[in-house]
């Protein structure tokens, strides 16, 4: 029978989990994460690999009712589509919205590429917050600037006000998506996460195919002032929004965060560094004059006898507050407090993005979100113009065939992704890989493209619009279907920070996005729809090879990476020794 190791929780005290090996008995210090230097066996062969996705926790979120775990995920969808929903809800009404604002055509186009650019960056920034503060505070405090947003910008009279509150529009709405993939990697372990990404995200998948069509309808029933009313409806969604984060739990685990280590690792430096500092300006003392000077040392107290009313009264020096306030501890450095000034957004990001395996996936994935985003953002105007002749109401509709096909691409892409994940482990002797779910994309890796070529030249030559329509719905089910297996693929090929892998996904998806939105109308201005996305199409095929070649050497570059990785911290914390006992 095991060992029953005590859980730790958030702000539990520093917890040791005995896990057994063949031969030894290896103490694991669960809130570092890592073995103490006393407990390490001899060879590192004999360390037994650290599964942080598996390590104990107090009230295990995977471990929660399906009732309530489905209740998350359906709540973080709702959320998430809001975001998608205000990328494109104003379109319909741009017209008005230019004339009212006395906008310029670059000015109109540059709050949409702003929106879509914020919603890809600011991402990285919730993440890393996420990564210590939990996943709920941040929702909350997103939604919050949202709403504040989105009421500016129902009552701005400039264009000026309006792009930087479309802007912090992006900052609220953004946290959703990208975090809503950690909350799920939380609840959720890797054999069903695919089917439960799929579901979250074929509703805000949805959004930019709803959006038109809600936004048509309220510029047809607002007149002018249409586009006003599409804030105001952004307004109502915002604050049901709120009203549902409010009751969401908690689903962070610091003990399951790389990112929180990597914090803690700095707050603990940061902490060495102010004691030695503090200890180094303690004052020396010289006692008589005809003898040699004899130097007293006013050693800083312990944290004990600092919170003992009975201690023996102290040196008042401004040092030892500030080695009070920097360090809180018990025993030795267990209970240093991680600050926001150790939280660094980019750091993740960087570990991320540095193994080739994530580069070309995350690569490949913004490429696809930026192909969609294209679609519904020429759509408008290739449907108004001749031969269609559509008013956007009736651009809404069409864009809710594509709309549909995302939302079955992503639910059955994600359910077809489980399945083959599963079979292939089970063929593997119950051993998974996250390479395994590339496989699962092969279905509509070639389908995909062509579709996207033939949806080009039906609208380039006027094509009967059932066509266009039936073209529509299943390139829509074709991108999210690959996009879902990817996202799937991303979360699993980076354990411990899965949040902070979806924000840079989430990072190349804005950034694609919004150059794909700047350049689209130009270029097709002077080589139209035909060709501009014949080309979109080549780039997407040129991209699946570099899927494939991830499908098939994806594992060696990861233990590659991470063999490095590991040797570069062994390197460090030896450094770091030598450091101290110098």
């Amino acid at each position: 029978m095991p060992d029953p190791p005590a859980p730790t929780g958030r702000g539990a005290e520093p917890a040791t989990a005995l896990r057994r090996t063949e031969s030894t008995l290896t103490a694991v210090d669960v809130e570092g994460g890592l073995p103490r230097a006393a407990d390490v066996p001899s060879k590192p062969s004999e360390a037994p690999p650290l599964d942080i996705e598996h390590l104990l926790v107090q009230d295990d979120p995977r471990l929660w009712s399906t009732a309530r775990k489905n209740g998350i995920l359906a709540t973080i969808a709702f959320c998430a589509a809001g975001g998608t929903v205000t990328a494109s809800i104003y379109f319909p009404a741009l017209d008005s919205l230019q004339a009212q604002l006395h906008a310029s055509d670059s000015l109109l186009a540059l709050s949409v590429s702003l929106f879509i650019l914020g919603q890809g960056c600011f991402p990285v920034l919730w993440s890393a917050i996420s990564e210590i503060k939990g996943r709920r505070v941040c929702y909350i405090a997103a939604i919050t600037i949202y709403i504040i947003a989105t009421t500016v910008c129902s009552r701005a009279s400039n264009i000026g006000l309006f792009i930087v509150m479309r802007v912090l529009q992006a900052l609220g709405s953004g946290a959703v998506l990208a975090l809503g993939s950690g909350t799920l990697a939380d609840i959720y372990d890797a054999h069903e996460r695919g089917t439960r990404l799929g579901i979250f995200y074929a509703i805000p998948l949805v959004g930019p195919a709803l959006g038109p069509l809600i936004g048509g309808g309220l510029t047809s029933a607002g007149g002018e002032s249409g586009w006003r009313l599409a804030f105001y409806f952004l307004i109502g969604y915002g604050v049901i929004c709120l009203g549902t984060m409010i009751w969401l739990p908690e689903t962070f685990r610091k003990e399951r965060s790389l990112a929180w280590r990597l914090a803690m690792q700095r707050a603990r430096a940061h902490a060495k560094a102010e004691l030695l500092k503090a200890r180094g300006d303690l004052p020396t003392e010289a006692k008589g004059n005809d003898r040699p000077a004899r130097t007293t040392t006013f050693l800083a107290p312990t944290p004990s006898q600092l919170e003992r009313s009975d201690a023996p009264p102290q040196p008042a020096f401004s040092t030892l507050n500030r080695v009070k306030s920097a360090l809180s501890l018990r025993s030795g450095e267990d209970n240093v407090k991680i600050h926001l000034r150790d939280v660094n957004p980019f750091a993740a990001t960087g570990q991320v993005l540095r193994r080739k395996e994530n580069f070309i996936a995350i690569s490949f994935s913004g490429l696809l979100f930026a192909s969609q985003y294209c679609i519904t953002f020429t759509a408008s105007r290739t449907f108004a113009a001749a031969p269609y002749n559509y008013d956007a109401l009736r651009v809404g509709l069409v864009l809710l065939c594509f709309g549909a096909g995302n939302f079955i691409g992503s639910v059955l892409g994600g359910r077809y992704s489980d399945y083959v994940f599963n079979g292939l482990k089970a063929k593997n002797g119950g051993k998974g890989e996250p390479e395994m779910r590339i496989k699962s994309t092969r279905l509509f890796l070639l389908p995909g493209p062509l579709l996207l070529i033939g949806y080009a030249w039906a609208i380039e030559k006027g094509a009967p619009v059932a066509a266009p329509l039936v073209i529509l719905f299943f390139l829509g089910l074709s991108i999210i279907w690959i996009y879902s297996s990817l996202l799937a693929y991303v979360v699993d090929s980076n354990p411990g920070q899965s949040s902070s892998a979806v924000a840079c996904n989430s990072l190349f998806r804005g950034v694609l996005a919004c150059i794909a939105s700047q350049a689209a109308e130009p270029i097709i201005d002077h080589i139209h729809n035909g060709w501009f996305y014949t080309g979109f199409g080549v780039i997407l095929l040129a991209g699946e090879v570099g899927i494939l070649l991830v499908g098939a050497r994806g594992r060696k570059w990861r233990e590659a990476a991470q063999a490095k990785e590991e040797a570069k911290k062994a390197e460090l914390a030896e450094k770091e020794k030598e450091a101290l006992a110098a």
